[in-house]
C-alpha cells in the first residue's frame, strides 16, 4: 500500500475517532444535563412532599415495605423522642414497636388501634396507628401516621382504677371484686380447689362515726384496709364494698384454714385503733361462706356470706358465723314478712290499740299511748316486735309513723264528737323523722286536716334521736313544739344521755324506761335511779312517767318517789279504742287511797271569788305548814305569780271575768313548775280532760269538798 493511501486511512480512522469521541463526550453532556434535569425534579418532589408533611400536626411517617424510614416529620420527630430528621433516617422503625397485638405490615392495613412504642430516650408511648400503602417516586413504600394517645390513655386507666377501687382506702370496690371472685371461682372450679369469702362489718363503727365525727370515721376505714392488705392473702383479695363493710376472698384448701383464716381477720379487727390519743377497740361481725358448697357464682357466694355476716352481728357482735341453709330460709322468711308488711300498710291492716297513761295522785285517766299492731291475715295479730325493726331496716317506719298519726288524731276527734272530751293521745316518733323537717309539715297538716287542739298530741322522742346530728334534731324539735304539740322523752336512761341537750329539749313528759321500773322492789341501784330521773323532771318542769309498771308495790314504790304518771299492765294492757272507752267514762280508774304520800313544805296561791269558800280552806289550811296567799279575782293573782314562785295554785272554775281554766293556762305558762289544781262542781267529763290537756291541771277539788280530801292533797303533793 502506499504511503499515500496509508495516510488517507490514517486520516480517516482519526476522523472516525474523533467523531466517536465527540458523539460520546455529547451523549455524556446530554447524559448529564437529563441526569441533572432528573435529579431536580425528584429533589422538588420530595421538597413539596416534605413540606406538607411537616405542616400536618400528627406524625408521619414514610418507610420503604423492609422498615427503614425514608421520611419523617417533625411530629414524628417529636414523639418518637429523636433530636432531628437525620437521626431518624434510616432506621427500621418496627424495630420501636412494643405491642405485636397487630401486623402493621399487612397489606392494605388501616388499622385503628393502640400500640406501645420505644421512643428515643427509653420511655414508652401509648400511640394510635394508622398504616396505608403508597408508591414514592415509582417505589413502593409505606406511610405510618402516629397520634400520641398517651394521656388519653393514661386518663382511661385513671378511670377505670376510679371505676373499680374505693376512693379513700384504695381498696377494689364491689365492681372489682366480684369480677377477681369470678375469675378465682373460674380457677377454683378448673382445678377442684376451695375458696372462702368473708364478709366484715365494723360492730362499733356508726358509735365512732357519730361521736367522734366523719373524719375519726375515715381514719377507721383507711386503717382497716391498710390491715387487709398487709395480710398473707396468697391468690386472693381484700375490698371494701361500702360504709363499714370489707370483704375477703382467699383459697382455702380446708375446714381448717376456713376456720384459720377468719380467726386471722377477727383477731386483726379486735386490734385497738388510736383515735385522739385514745386506744379504741371496734371489733367485727364476719359471715362466711365457701365455694363450692354454698354457691358456684360470685354474687350467690357474696349474698351468703353477708347473711351470715348479719347472724354473726345478731349474735353480739365479735364473732365469725358460718352460712347455712337455715339462714337462707331465715332469710326468705324475711323477705316475704316484709313483702306482706308493704302490702299491710297501704290495705288497713294496721290498727292501733291504746294503753292509759293515769295520774298517781288523783288515779285520772289523763292520756292514752298509742302502740301499732298489724292484724295480718297470714300471721294474725302481731306486736310491734314482730315488726318494727324490720320496717326501720327497710325504710318503712316513716310511712307506719305517717299511718299512725293520721290515725291517732282520726281517734281523737272521734272521742270528742262522743262526748268523752279532748284526750291527750303520745304517738312514738322514729329517729328517721328528725333528719329533715317533713315531720313539721306533716303534724301540723294533720292537725289543721282533723281540727283538733295540738296539745291533745304527743310525740314521743327517744333521748339518743339526736346523736347524730343533735343541732338539726332540736331545731325541728323547736318548731314541732311551735305547733302546740306536746313532747315527751321516751326510754330516758337506756341511750347515751346529754343533760346538756335534755335541758334544751322543750318536753313536758320524761319517761322512765321500765327495765329501771321492774327492778324497783329488788334493786336500791333502780330505785336510785328511778328516784334520780324523777327528781331531774321536776327540776325541769316535767312529768315523770313511768312505764311498765306491772305490781302494786312497782306503783306504791313510784307514788313515794314522786311519779307524776304510770303505765302498765297494773293498770291496763293496751286496748281497742272501743274497750277503752269504758274507762274513758270513769272518773278515776286508779285508787290512790292504798299509795302513801310524802310530805315537802309548799307555797300555795288560793284564788276564789266567793269568801266563805276562802274562808274554808284558810281554816283547813292553817293546819298545815305552808305559806298560802289567798286572792279573789284573776287579775290579782297574776300579779302575785310576777312576784312569788308558787309549789301550787288552787283556783275555782268560775272567776269574774275569766274562767280558771283560762287562768290556769296562763299560770301554766308564768309558772311552769307549779301544781295546778282546779275547784269545781262540775262532773263533765268533757270539761275536766280539757282542764287537763288544755291548762295542763294535774288534780281537782270536787265541790263540795272534804276537808280531809284537801289536806291529804297537800300531803301529796308534798311528795
Amino acid at each position: 500500500m502506499s504511503e499515500e493511501l496509508e495516510g488517507v486511512l490514517r486520516r480517516a480512522i482519526e476522523r472516525e475517532k474523533k467523531a466517536r469521541q465527540y458523539a460520546e463526550s455529547l451523549v455524556e453532556e446530554r447524559t448529564e444535563a437529563l441526569r441533572l434535569a432528573y435529579e431536580k425534579l425528584r429533589t422538588a418532589e420530595e421538597q413539596e412532599f416534605f413540606d406538607v408533611l411537616s405542616r400536618m400536626p400528627c406524625a408521619v411517617l414514610l418507610a420503604q415495605n423492609s422498615g427503614e424510614v425514608a421520611l419523617a416529620n417533625p411530629a414524628a420527630v417529636e414523639l418518637l423522642g429523636f433530636a432531628q430528621e437525620s437521626d431518624l433516617i434510616g432506621r427500621n422503625w418496627l424495630s420501636m414497636v412494643v405491642d405485636d397485638a397487630i401486623d402493621p405490615m399487612s397489606e392494605g392495613l388501616q388499622e385503628d388501634a393502640a400500640i406501645l412504642m420505644r421512643r428515643a430516650n427509653g420511655e414508652f408511648s401509648a400511640v394510635h396507628i394508622i398504616i396505608g400503602s403508597s408508591a414514592f417516586l415509582g417505589s413502593p413504600a409505606r406511610i405510618i401516621i402516629l397520634h400520641d394517645v398517651s394521656e388519653q390513655r393514661r386518663l382511661h386507666q385513671q378511670l377505670r382504677y376510679q371505676a373499680t377501687h374505693d376512693g379513700l382506702t384504695g381498696l377494689p370496690n364491689r365492681q372489682r371484686f366480684l369480677e377477681r371472685l369470678g375469675q378465682y371461682i373460674a380457677s377454683a372450679r378448673m382445678h377442684g380447689a376451695g375458696l372462702s369469702v368473708f364478709f366484715i362489718d365494723l360492730d362499733k363503727f356508726k358509735f365512732i362515726n357519730d361521736s367522734m365525727g366523719h373524719a375519726a370515721g375515715d381514719v377507721v376505714l383507711c386503717e382497716v384496709a391498710r390491715r387487709l392488705q398487709a395480710l398473707p392473702l396468697a391468690g386472693g383479695v381484700a375490698a371494701r364494698l361500702g360504709g363499714d363493710e370489707f370483704v375477703v376472698a382467699v383459697p382455702t384448701r380446708s375446714v381448717l384454714e376456713r376456720r384459720q383464716m377468719a380467726q386471722v381477720l377477727l383477731d386483726v379487727m379486735l386490734q385497738p385503733i388510736r383515735l385522739d390519743r385514745i386506744d379504741q377497740v371496734l371489733g367485727s361481725s364476719i359471715g362466711a361462706a365457701q365455694y363450692p358448697e354454698h354457691g358456684c357464682d360470685a354474687e350467690m357466694l357474696l349474698k351468703r356470706a353477708d347473711i351470715a355476716m348479719y347472724h354473726a352481728k345478731e349474735s353480739g357482735g365479735s364473732a365469725v358465723c358460718y352460712f347455712t341453709e337455715h339462714m337462707q330460709e331465715a332469710l326468705d322468711s324475711r323477705l316475704l314478712l316484709e313483702s306482706r308488711l308493704r302490702y299491710a300498710i297501704c290495705n288497713d291492716e294496721l290498727v292501733l290499740h291504746y294503753q292509759p297513761q293515769v295520774d298517781l295522785s288523783t288515779g285520772m285517766l289523763v292520756s292514752v299511748e298509742a302502740l301499732v299492731r298489724w292484724q295480718s291475715p297470714d300471721y294474725g295479730l302481731l306486736f310491734p316486735g314482730a315488726f318494727i325493726a324490720l320496717a326501720e331496716e327497710v325504710g318503712l317506719i316513716r310511712d307506719i309513723g305517717a299511718w299512725v298519726m293520721v290515725a291517732a288524731c282520726q281517734q281523737i276527734l272521734r272521742w270528742h264528737q262522743e262526748g268523752l272530751g279532748w284526750v291527750r293521745v303520745a304517738v312514738n316518733v322514729s329517729p328517721l323523722d328528725l333528719v329533715n323537717d317533713d315531720i313539721v309539715i306533716r303534724v301540723a297538716s294533720t292537725l289543721a286536716s282533723h281540727g283538733i287542739p295540738p296539745e291533745c298530741l304527743e310525740l314521743e322522742i327517744t333521748e339518743s334521736l339526736s346523736i347524730s346530728d343533735p343541732e338539726m334534731a332540736l331545731d325541728i324539735i323547736g318548731r314541732i313544739k311551735a305547733l302546740g304539740v306536746a313532747l315527751a322523752i321516751d326510754d330516758f336512761g337506756v341511750g347515751y344521755s346529754n343533760l346538756g341537750y335534755l335541758k334544751r329539749f322543750p318536753a313536758e313528759r320524761l319517761k322512765i324506761d321500765q327495765s329501771f321500773v321492774r327492778g324497783l322492789s329488788q334493786s336500791p341501784h333502780d330505785k336510785a335511779i328511778v328516784a334520780t330521773i324523777i327528781q331531774l323532771a321536776r327540776s325541769l318542769s316535767m312529768q315523770a312517767l313511768a312505764e311498765g309498771v306491772e305490781t302494786e308495790e312497782e306503783a306504791r314504790i313510784l307514788f313515794e318517789l314522786g311519779a307524776h304518771l304510770i303505765q302498765g299492765y297494773w293498770i291496763s294492757k293496751a286496748l281497742p279504742s272501743k274497750e277503752l272507752v269504758v274507762m274513758l267514762r270513769q272518773m278515776c280508774v286508779l285508787d290512790t287511797k292504798k299509795l302513801q304520800a310524802i310530805v315537802s313544805p309548799l307555797r300555795v296561791l288560793v284564788i276564789d271569788d266567793n269568801p266563805i269558800i276562802l274562808d274554808v280552806i284558810q281554816v283547813i289550811l292553817t293546819t298545815l305548814p305552808l305559806n298560802v296567799h289567798y286572792l279573789d279575782c284573776a287579775e290579782a293573782a297574776l300579779e302575785c305569780l310576777a312576784q312569788y314562785q308558787f309549789s301550787a295554785i288552787i283556783c275555782d272554775y268560775q272567776l269574774p271575768g275569766e274562767d280558771g281554766i283560762s287562768f290556769l293556762a296562763k299560770a301554766k305558762t308564768l309558772q311552769p313548775t307549779a301544781v295546778r289544781i282546779l275547784i269545781t262542781a262540775s262532773t263533765d267529763l268533757a270539761v275536766l280532760r280539757e282542764a287537763i290537756n288544755i291548762a295542763r291541771v294535774e288534780h281537782f277539788l270536787q265541790k263540795p269538798f272534804d276537808p280531809a280530801q284537801l289536806i291529804a292533797l297537800m300531803n301529796t303533793l308534798r311528795a
